[in-house]
């Protein structure tokens, strides 16, 4: 029989897809920028794609449907274990770092596939007749029971995605959901189109169309998942962690449905037991991959059961585990805001929520962490609405009883009050609930104040646990400057002698000319060094006195090569402590030349609004948005082969014992702005 247009034209559309999505995936995995995972998925797709052009290729040259079907089985024996080895590595760490014994066995079992599709091809798998007017192939003994393994492993495969789906947190289960949700739709058609084995005994080759559709469904969801949301995330995966009986469960009543379709088949003749059999199975993936994967369906299923077999709305005990075991997970402060937020979350069936922390600097209360919720311009002063509303009432409060006009309440559902010692520390703001039906009560804030409460404690251990971390750092730090300090004024006075040595011979001017240029720079840059490697200073220790910031910026700068450097602005008047913003203006520039080309020059731009401030630019390097984020001002750490990390650290610290701050903007190859916001004019 030959195939439709359509359906010639959705294989074709399929393979080419599929073999894109596969070839995007192993230059990743040869950059190294993707894992084994994206390799295994890469191989099952190219397979898929392999095995829809067979079977294409099988209806169109149906004379030769033997050799066609021999390799396409050779292309199944494989298609199984494949699938298997990608839903075991994809987004999972496991906690020994390796593939845990029972994934290690049901690969090696899905492997058998191989070896078995192998034997079938050599000794006869189909009886097709006459395949050329009714496309069908009747199975032969050995080929029945393969294919009843092949749905055991895509079965195994969705048991492994439904398991990695549970083991997500909120957030990473949004990142990676479309790239499972293709894998999902791709093994459902495997498993539809060749469990007609267990009800024929047959295989019916008209069926290709729906396999081929879901292949080029499954693999523009994985395209759009890996465009718009990036490559995989990882997820801590626990060996312990149990399958869940969905999936089993879900298997067990597809295969009684084949059973009592077989007798509808049987009853109202093959042709009707054949079509119900394609519409019914259909629909009823379909809506599995509903339930699965969407979040409003589980949270509804979730709230009918515990309402109606339970009676309350949460089961507290596990519900306090897994907030535990969420905030138990962070090893970081910016882990541990995240994996708040995403408890929240999942508790309460929330889409999003954010963070705030109150800001000591500038007095008001902004964003530290975000969870699929979008990012708006400032925070909440100490006189907003919200605020006020919080500090008041000390408990949960409903945006939408709030007289705020901030962006932030636009798309929010609750805001949820964080105190410390009876101060607002900060709130959750929580974004809309996943389903727009569910009621909210008293049971459902009691636990919200709960949490905001451990989550509280939580931070504050971990801002202890970084402030002794970071005594600890400076401890060291002292240390290895009392070394470096030891050696360098050793350094100092060898070059003293030097230069004595050198006033000697003032009568050879090219003589003077090189050693008094070469000791003059060493000495200098010895000099940057050692300044870096002092004290820091504090609020109380500062000589404020009035100083224009266009001359200390030259004045600073004199050591550098004039001719790069480019002044603008007028000479803004400060009261600041020159010596040591002097030495922030130097360290910046000295940074900024480094950071570009030779003969780029750098702009020190000095202006007064809306603050006074200066403004070091250059058009180098730029710098990476990872350490933009997390290691820009960390003392030890450093852009540079041989940097020590010590200056910027050294410049924040200064900069903040005047009351200012220290703003950066950055791109890759576009090169760097940072600017010093004084703050203030200080009683000028």
């Amino acid at each position: 029989m030959t195939p439709s247009f359509v359906s010639f034209l959705t294989t074709l559309c399929a393979v080419i897809l599929a073999v894109g999505f596969a070839a995007r995936m192993l230059l990743g995995v040869m950059r190294a920028d993707r894992s084994r995972a994206s390799g295994a998925l890469a191989l099952a797709l190219l397979l898929s794609a392999g095995l829809e052009a067979l079977d294409l290729l099988t209806l169109l040259y149906p004379e030769s449907v033997q050799a066609w079907r021999m390799a396409g089985l050779l292309v199944e024996g494989a298609l199984g274990p494949a699938w298997v080895w990608f839903t075991a590595l994809f987004a999972r760490n496991y906690e020994e770092g390796r593939l845990p014994g029972t994934q290690r066995a049901l690969i090696l079992l899905s492997c058998l596939m191989l070896p078995w599709a192998g034997y079938l091809a050599a000794q006869g798998a189909y009886f097709a007749p006459d395949f050329a007017t009714e496309g069908l192939l009747f199975l032969l003994p050995g080929s029945f029971y393969f294919y009843i393994g092949f749905a055991v492993c895509c079965v195994a495969a969705l048991l492994n995605i439904e398991a990695t789906l549970a083991a997500a947190v909120h957030h990473r289960r949004w990142k990676i959901k479309f790239i499972l949700l293709g894998a999902v739709s791709i093994l459902a058609a495997l498993i539809l189109y060749y469990s007609q084995s267990l009800l024929h005994r047959s295989i019916d080759m008209s069926l290709a169309g729906l396999r081929s559709l879901a292949l080029l469904l499954g693999t523009a969801m994985m395209w759009f998942s890996d465009l718009r949301r990036g490559p995989e995330v990882r997820i801590s995966f626990s060996r312990r962690l149990a399958f869940k009986s969905v999936v089993l469960v879900a298997a067990g009543l597809y295969l009684v449905g084949l059973g009592l379709l077989g007798e509808g088949a049987r009853l109202f003749g093959d042709d009707l037991g054949r079509a119900v059999l394609l519409v019914v199975s259909f629909l009823a993936g379909l809506g599995l991959l509903v339930v699965f994967l969407s979040d409003t369906v589980r949270r509804k299923i979730r709230l009918f059961l515990q309402m109606h077999f339970y009676g309350e709305k949460y089961d507290y005990r596990i519900q306090w585990v897994q907030f535990t075991q969420h905030l138990a997970s962070a090893r970081t402060q910016n882990e541990l805001q995240q994996a708040a937020l995403s408890a929240c979350c999942e508790t309460f069936g929330i889409v999003g929520a954010g963070l705030f922390l109150f800001d000591h600097d500038r007095k008001l209360y902004l964003p530290a962490s975000l969870v699929e919720m979008d990012p708006h311009e400032g925070g909440f002063g100490e006189d907003s609405a919200l605020v006020t509303e919080l500090e008041s009432r000390r408990s949960v409060l409903r945006a939408a009883d709030v007289d705020d006009s901030s962006p932030w309440l636009a798309r929010a559902g609750f805001a949820i009050p964080i105190f410390r010692e009876d101060v607002l520390d900060g709130f959750v703001l929580l974004g809309r609930p996943i389903n727009p039906q569910e009621e909210y009560d008293e049971e459902d804030f009691e636990l919200m104040d709960t949490m905001a409460r451990h989550i509280s404690s939580a931070l504050l251990n971990m801002r202890l646990l970084d402030q002794l971390a970071r005594s600890r750092e400076m401890e060291i730090m002292g240390k290895v400057s009392a070394f470096v300090l030891h050696d360098l004024k050793n350094h100092v006075y060898t070059l003293s002698l030097m230069a004595d040595n050198a006033q000697k011979h003032i009568g050879n001017p090219e003589f003077q000319k090189d050693m008094v240029d070469s000791l003059g720079s060493t000495v200098g840059k010895m000099k940057i060094l050692i300044s870096q490697l002092k004290g820091l200073p504090d609020r109380h220790t500062l000589r404020r006195e009035p100083v224009g910031l266009l001359s200390l910026a030259r004045e600073a700068t004199r050591p550098l090569p004039q001719e790069r450097l480019d002044f603008q602005g007028p000479d803004v008047r400060v009261m600041i402590d020159s010596a040591e913003m002097g030495k922030v203006i130097l360290n910046l520039c000295l940074n900024a030349l480094e950071a570009s080309t030779a003969g780029q020059s750098v702009s020190v731009t000095v202006g007064d609004e809306p603050e006074p401030f200066v403004r070091v630019t250059d058009h180098g390097v730029g710098i990476a948005k990872e350490f933009m984020a997390g290691g820009l001002f960390e003392p030890f750490k450093s852009t540079k082969a041989k940097g020590m990390g010590i200056g910027l650290y050294q410049c924040k610290q200064i900069v903040e014992a005047h009351g200012g701050r220290i703003e950066v903007r950055s791109a890759p190859d576009e090169g760097s702005e940072f600017i010093v916001c004084i703050g203030d004019r200080q009683g000028l």
